[in-house]
């Protein structure tokens, strides 16, 4: 007997229904995900300000006459029916913004001071259709657009939460080709985790998807991972998008599991034309539906290895990232057993309880991480390699995730998570995604002097 089970949302005075869980009778769990389609999707943007316009249907209409067609014609048109409203709300008398949201999604402090100090809320809100196009974002964010340059203030994207400049906003919009990056609608935040990094989009709900995550992503691969989530998510929007398409109307579609993206998926994404190597570029995902288990809490879709994958979470995470952008080329040097080598690690030793001091206090994290380097040893073999630092809460041992693979020890590979143990760590560093070490890293000056 199928199952739906249906919640009416009031979100800032507009009813939303969304539909809720799976058909058991019809998901066949081995080859694929069974999604429910929301009735309807919302969005809202404020515009924050101390000059709010008299007539606010007015100033709505002057806001889309800074669009081109054809997408001018189509704002007009929903703003003439009833799927678009635009008010004009006292501050005292809205509900708060959530300002602390704003914050961690990159707000600076002036203009988080400028959303204090607004008098308004300009409320722009549309409701339309899951799938695609998102009609009503483009349209809700037009609007708000050019609501924000005729009479200044900040823009407020509920979705994200995140402010948005009035001229990025437009640019946001899709062109007269119908054509539009996708990253300027889907972020991807991320919070460090004892095993690697949670990593989630922050967007696809915009079109009727839950959002994508992906669990204890190597650190050391935050920068091309966040990427290729962003490619991940542009081709599951194409899927879902298509899928809505052949079942239009129904309350639920199903999608295959398995999921094969490539790098031009990734550059597509970010707005970019692809070059001739990269629909050739491709790497197989697997997408578990992860529900929800209180109504207020997020549903997902967890990107995980594929069934037959034969290795680790870690080294799966790191295939892919090989196979969509090329595999970062290793470089073996061999470190001489003198004075100047045995001063670099003295140093490093010497510094290491400030390291880890430095690591507790939560320097760390984002783009920014702590990194040591380790011995292996294997018989008469020694080997060295670098990790990137998890967990710390002992000093005689650590939790990390090896950044490269070991020749002495098949088991240190590539994003294999690994417990390194205070006597073994020879060096230490800061690296940051994009630039490298760019603090510590003694031995590692002293073996590229020429």
């Amino acid at each position: 007997m199928k199952q739906i089970h249906v919640s009416v949302v009031s979100l800032r005075g507009q009813t939303v229904t969304r539909f809720t869980g799976v058909d058991p009778m019809r998901q066949d769990s081995a080859v694929e995900i069974v999604l429910s389609v929301p009735e309807t999707v919302l969005a809202t943007y404020v515009v924050a300000t101390t000059s709010p316009p008299a007539d606010p249907a007015a100033a709505a209409r002057r806001a889309a006459e800074r669009i081109t067609e054809p997408l001018r014609g189509a704002v007009l048109s929903m703003l003439g029916g009833p799927l678009m409203t635009v008010s004009v709300v006292p501050v005292g008398e809205a509900p708060p913004l959530p300002i602390e949201h704003l914050r961690v999604f990159g707000a600076p402090p002036q203009r988080l001071r400028a959303v204090a100090a607004a008098t308004h809320f300009v409320v722009c809100r549309a409701v339309f259709q899951a799938g695609w196009p998102p009609a009503h974002e483009w349209h809700a964010r037009a609007v708000a657009a050019g609501i924000a340059l005729d009479a200044g203030g900040e823009i407020v994207d509920l979705f994200t939460p995140q402010l948005l400049d009035p001229d990025a906003a437009l640019a946001s919009l899709p062109g007269p080709d119908g054509r539009t990056a996708l990253s300027r609608w889907v972020v991807v935040p991320q919070s460090a985790g004892d095993r690697g990094l949670w990593m989630t989009t922050r967007g696809l709900g915009r079109f009727g998807l839950p959002e994508l995550q992906v669990i204890d992503a190597p650190p050391a691969l935050a920068r091309p991972w966040t990427s290729a989530l962003t490619g991940i998510a542009r081709a599951l929007t194409v899927r879902w998008a298509q899928a809505i398409d052949r079942v239009r109307g129904e309350a639920f579609v199903r999608i295959p599991k398995d999921l094969t993206i490539s790098a031009a998926d990734a550059v597509w994404a970010y707005g970019d034309e692809p070059g001739p190597e990269a629909p050739r570029r491709t790497a197989a995902v697997q997408l578990r539906l992860d529900p929800a288990e209180h109504p207020d809490q997020d549903s997902f879709l967890t990107v995980v290895p594929p069934d037959e994958y034969p290795s680790s979470a870690g080294e799966f995470f790191a295939g892919v990232v090989a196979d969509l952008f090329g595999a970062e080329p290793t470089t073996v040097r061999y470190a001489p057993a003198d004075e100047r080598m045995e001063a670099a690690v003295a140093t490093a030793r010497e510094a290491l309880p400030s390291a880890r001091s430095r690591f507790l206090a939560g320097e760390f994290g984002g783009e920014r991480h702590l990194i040591v380097k380790h011995r292996l040893q294997r018989g008469e073999d020694t080997e060295l390699v670098w990790s990137t630092v998890t967990a710390w809460p002992d000093p005689r041992r650590l939790h990390g995730v090896s950044m490269s693979d070991a020749r002495i020890d098949p088991g240190v590979r590539t994003g294999r998570p690994v417990v390194v143990r205070g006597p073994a760590i020879v060096d230490w560093g800061v690296w940051i995604d994009g630039e490298g070490i760019v603090e510590g890293g003694w031995t590692n000056r002293l073996l590229t002097q020429d």
